[in-house]
Parts: C-alpha cells; structure tokens; sequence
C-alpha cells in the first residue's frame, strides 16, 4: 500500500502543478485584455477637449438629424409609440455594432509590432478593442434610461429583464465579426471600404430609423432574421415601447435564423481568425 501511496503522490502532484499553471496563464492573459481594454478606452480620448463627451455627442447629432428628417418631414411619429426614445435607442445600439466592428477590424493591422515581439493569443488585441468599445456603449445606454426614466418613457416590466440577454447577445455578434474581420484585413485591406458600405445598407435593413411596426406585415420576418434589427427591436420592446406584439417576433422569425446566424459567425471568426493566425506576422 506504501508502494502505491508513493507512485501516485507525484502524478497528483504533477496534475495540480498543471491546473495551477492554467489558472495562472489564464489569470495573466485575462489581466492582459483587461489592462488592453481600458488603455485603448484611454487613449481614444487623449488630446480632445470634450473627451468621452464625443461618443455622446455623435450618436447624438445622428438622432437630431434623423429626427427632423423622418419625424417633422416623413411624420414617421405620428404611428409610433414613444418614437423619439426607439430612435435613439435604435441609433446608439447601431452605433456600437457599426464603430466596435470597424475598430476592431485594424487591431491585428494596427499591432504588427506587438505582434512580431511578444507571444500571447492573438484574440487579446480583438477583444480588448471590443471591451474598450463595450465601455463606451453601456455608458451611453445607460445615460438613456436614465433620461427616459426621468421623463416617465420607459416601459418596463418582466420582459425588460431580457435586455441583458440582449446585450449580450449583441456583444457575441460583433465579437464573432470582429474576429472575422480582423483576420481578413491582415491581408486583404479592401475589407475596409466593403465594409463602410455594407454599414450604410445596413441601417436601413436593421430597421434603425423605423419600427418594425411601420413594414408590412408579410416583410418583417425577413428584416428579424438580420441579427441586428431583431435585436434592436427587441430592446425596443423590452425597454421603451408598450405597443409592440412580442409574438411577431417568434411568429415569422421564431429567432431561430438570427440566433443560427449569430452562432456560424461566431464560429467562422475563430475558425478563421485560428487559420491565419501563423501568416499575420510575415505581413505585417
């Protein structure tokens, strides 16, 4: 029995030493993408005299001029519950899908030097900038429910509790492009200007400017298998409109689609972000 005690003792020994080593390696890293995140948030800020007020401000010059176009000109207010709130919800939640996968995109590009002298995993760069941009978003989220909530707009209840999910959500998706994105304009720069027109469409497809209420019928379920308008118009209904049917959602998108789409996305960036990972530092 001393025998065994003896040939095992140095095996378990062994195994902790290991476990520990992970714990250890994944502590580092973790304070690595932490620390990355913040001194990007950081230095996005750096030299400007309003400072962090600029990512309030943007999204914000954006509302007040889809506002007069589409409330004063095209009277989109008039059909609408509580437009002015689901537009700038609408704005700021594409604001962030739109600057934090742009952003993201130049983080391998833009750390050729890191990454030909020091050895860590590669997806650090892409998600600290994610983090960094998440930063700012929840900010800004959070500063509109605090004016909706003082201005009695907020229409909240048991579904409001999906928001977090939603955010959530939100944030795997544009983890999943980011890491897809980055990958491929390591060697193939044009993804850049694809992109910035892609967004262009893309605000009028995620039904950024209107509510899902004001498409026909038979056309909504193709604008909620985009991700993006199903998640905005969800968090419209979860946080600032009373009038919007929960069941559309599951009748004619049965969020299958949008949650399949978001899982292959997600998938595909690491797979491919993975692949190239070994070329990244002969082209930089």
């Amino acid at each position: 029995m001393a025998t065994s005690v003896e040939t095992h003792l140095p095996t378990d020994a062994g195994a902790a030493t290991a476990a520990e080593q992970r714990r250890g390696t994944l502590r580092r890293h973790a304070n690595l993408t932490r620390e990355l995140a913040i001194s990007q948030f950081k230095l996005k800020y750096t030299g400007s005299v309003l400072g962090y007020l600029w990512s309030l401000f943007k999204p914000l010059m954006l509302f007040g001029i889809l506002y007069v176009v589409f409330a004063k000109l095209f009277h989109l207010d008039k059909n609408t519950d509580n437009y002015v709130f689901q537009l700038l919800l609408g704005i700021v939640l594409f604001t962030f899908f739109q600057e934090t996968t742009q952003t993201a995109m130049n983080a391998i590009a833009a750390n050729g030097n890191m990454i030909r002298k020091a050895y860590f995993p590669r997806p650090i760069l892409v998600i600290s900038a994610t983090l960094s941009s998440s930063m700012t978003f929840l900010i800004n989220l959070v500063l509109i429910l605090v004016i909706a909530g003082s201005m009695g707009k907020l229409a909240l209840g048991w579904s409001s509790l999906l928001a977090l999910p939603l955010v959530i959500e939100l944030y795997v998706l544009v983890l999943g492009i980011a890491l897809l994105l980055s990958s491929l304009f390591v060697f193939y720069r044009d993804i850049g200007h694809i992109w910035e027109i892609l967004m262009q469409l893309l605000v009028y497809a995620s039904a950024v400017i209107f509510p899902i209420t004001l498409v026909p019928p038979r056309l909504r379920g193709w604008f909620l298998v985009n991700p993006v308008a199903q998640i905005i118009e969800d968090m419209r209904r979860a946080l600032v409109s009373t009038r919007i049917d929960w069941s559309v959602a599951f009748m004619q998108a049965a969020y299958v689609v949008p949650f399949a789409i978001i899982a292959i996305l997600l998938g595909l960036g690491f797979y491919v972000f993975d692949r190239l990972t070994p070329r990244f530092a002969e082209y930089l």
